[in-house]
């Protein structure tokens, strides 16, 4: 019996089945774990914080008793799929993860706030993001047909007469005949790119004089400016917050675009038939 002990074969099996029998006990934790789905407070906590955001209220009982189903069944779900090897090579779930990975990098570390001197920085050089546009109040008498002989006759007695009833001269309008404070874009949107430059050009004229005709995409018009408002941009006081929160959303992107750049970069990037420059 000692000698049988003492034989190289028989420790080597003893050997064996206790790593065997280790590697049962591991593989069966292991495969415990794999099927088992936990939901824990902060789960709960977190999918009815999801719910309160898009239904504007909080989860009743029934409706966490349905989250929760709902999450039990994605996990599963989930856990199958990789399981079966789904997620290998599939293009939507690649794409998935890469959109949480870059949710996870945009929200690894708040941005600090900025001096003074750097928001007026990006103040001055962003302007065209800030600036309060032109706004121009008008009146205006419409003709539909441009080639009205009406035109000429009514500009002369508007302003031979500035008392005069104007809103009984022209024709008919759908939209309205006074307009105020209107950007430039707005006026494009309503009346044409050509009616707008024509009447940007009038806006330091004679506020009680009627000018025209001016070309629109409706017809043709008299037009009296009544205020013009320059366009101007704001001092860094005015606008604080609308510039503080556009440099952050600019200093988050770029932080987040140097995590993917780094990210990437630990990678060896091989693409078959492309050509090395």
């Amino acid at each position: 019996m000692k000698r049988l002990i003492r034989e190289p074969l028989v420790h080597f099996i003893l050997l064996a089945v206790a790593i065997f029998g280790l590697y049962q006990l591991i593989s069966s934790n292991r495969q415990g774990a794999e099927r088992t789905i936990v939901i824990t407070a902060a789960d709960m906590e977190r999918l009815a914080s999801l719910y309160a955001v898009e239904a504007g209220a909080l989860p009743t009982e029934q409706d966490m008793r349905a989250i929760l189903t709902d999450q039990v069944q994605q996990e599963a779900l989930a856990r199958e799929a990789r399981r079966l090897g789904m997620a290998e090579d599939d293009t939507v779930v690649q794409r998935r993860l890469a959109q949480k990975m870059i949710f996870m990098l945009s929200d690894i570390e708040q941005v600090p706030t900025p001096s003074d001197e750097v928001l007026q920085a990006w103040l001055t050089d962003h302007a065209e993001r800030f600036e309060i546009p032109q706004r121009i109040s008008f009146d205006h008498v419409y003709f539909s047909d441009v080639n009205d002989p009406r035109l000429l006759d009514s500009a002369q007695s508007l302003n031979a007469d500035r008392e005069a009833d104007w809103r009984g001269f022209g024709d008919p309008f759908m939209l309205q005949r006074r307009y105020g404070n209107l950007p430039l874009r707005e006026i494009v949107r309503l009346f044409g790119s050509e009616f707008a430059e024509e009447i940007v050009a009038l806006a330091d004229a004679d506020l009680e004089e009627w000018h025209g005709p001016l070309n629109s995409a409706l017809g043709s018009h008299l037009v009296r400016i009544t205020q013009s408002t320059k366009a101007r941009l704001p001092g860094l006081n005015e606008i604080r917050g609308t510039v503080l929160q556009d440099w952050r959303d600019h200093e988050q992107r770029r932080r987040t675009a140097e995590e993917v750049a780094a990210i990437v970069g630990r990678y060896t990037i091989v693409v078959e038939g492309a050509t090395k420059p």
